[in-house]
């Protein structure tokens, strides 16, 4: 039963983590995290007053509480910013020299001024996947945008941005630009050399394709 607990609580580490509740086309997964994590509290429930009873001494009650604490920890962490900048980090010299390509124009866009981008096969580790990177102008000021979504919906729940053909392009978030829709959509967040983690607002309505 040990075995159990700890493996139903690694999956829904890795969901919770991987962001799973949050894509509508991750079904599967989020079935399998919902049957982990029933498995995972009945399982540490088990394991908590097993391990009371059998001893009952103050230690029993210490392991049983902290594993009750860290439970409860998987479930309120805030796993959409933990994911965006470990992610980033893990990855970052792959954003870099997705960024370097978006520079030095040779993303292979959909149409002549922006749009679309096909990206190289070795940057899908950095969007799951999902065809639904776009790098276009920035409406009414200078510089651009390249915007990886991490889902096939028309406004990604999430998605990596890139600011460029700017002065302040290092400092100025993409929120704080009006006259586009960033701030309406997103909370943004900064990581690092240009570039942001942007999680859709949990107010906005769904926008399928």
């Amino acid at each position: 039963m040990t075995a159990t607990m700890a493996a139903s609580w690694l999956v829904v580490v890795t969901g919770r983590y991987l962001l799973w509740l949050e894509y509508y086309d991750r079904i599967i997964e989020q079935l399998i995290l919902g049957i982990a994590f029933v498995v995972g509290v009945l399982s540490t429930s088990w394991w908590a007053q097993r391990l009371v009873r059998r001893r009952g001494d103050i230690r029993s009650y210490v392991a049983a509480g902290a594993a009750v604490v860290l439970c409860a920890a998987v479930v309120v962490l805030p796993w959409n910013g933990i994911f965006g900048r470990t992610w980033f980090a893990v990855h970052h010299g792959k954003f870099t020299a997705l960024a370097q390509l978006a520079k030095e124009r040779k993303l292979s866009a959909d149409m002549p001024s922006g749009g679309l981008v096909h990206l190289p096969d070795e940057f899908d580790v950095l969007h799951f996947d999902h065809p639904n990177t776009q790098d276009v102008p920035i409406e009414l000021y200078p510089g651009r945008v390249l915007t990886m979504g991490l889902s096939n919906e028309e406004v990604s729940e999430n998605m990596f941005l890139y600011i460029y053909d700017r002065p302040d392009a290092a400092r100025v978030s993409p929120c704080d630009l009006t006259k586009t829709t960033f701030d309406d959509y997103y909370w943004c967040s900064r990581l690092s050399d240009g570039w942001w983690w942007l999680a859709r607002k949990s107010n906005y309505p769904d926008v399928d394709q």
